[in-house]
């Protein structure tokens, strides 16, 4: 990204700003604030710890993440992928708008949006069974 489009973007009040790329909104605000330390590797990437708690908690719930895809406009592999900590960096918007869902799910119930019963209880079953460890195998030699 120039530092000219920056200093074009920065003079312009903020009823005149031109239609910027969804890829070069990210990454100014993916810009570290000034007084961070280290060096960002992956503009508009933002670290994925916060939202994959939310996305935990919303499947303990109850909450299936075929919803959770429709509704963030992404696919069930990546929510599954960022819930299961398979994805250590998210795009900035698709991190804001988990934390933003999940503060309006938090308090709602599945039904309330039209999730079968049987559909929230797989959800639910599969959080808990992601979140316990794996048993021994009765074939692993113990001493």
């Amino acid at each position: 990204m120039s530092v000219t489009l920056v200093r074009r973007l920065l003079r312009l009040p903020a009823d005149q700003q031109p239609p910027i790329h969804r890829t070069t909104a990210e990454a100014v605000l993916g810009v570290p604030l000034a007084g961070m330390s280290g060096r960002l590797r992956h503009p508009g990437l933002v670290p994925a710890t916060t939202s994959a708690g939310c996305l935990r908690e919303l499947a303990e719930r109850g909450w299936p993440a075929s919803f959770l895809a429709a509704r963030l406009g992404t696919s069930t592999q990546t929510i599954a992928a960022v819930r299961n900590g398979k994805r250590p960096r998210i795009a900035l918007a698709l991190d804001q708008a988990i934390q933003h869902f999940h503060r309006h799910l938090v308090e709602s119930i599945p039904a309330e949006y039209g999730i079968a019963a049987h559909r929230s209880r797989r959800a639910t079953t599969a959080a808990h069974q992601r979140a316990q460890p794996p048993a021994p195998s009765p074939h692993t030699a113990t001493s």
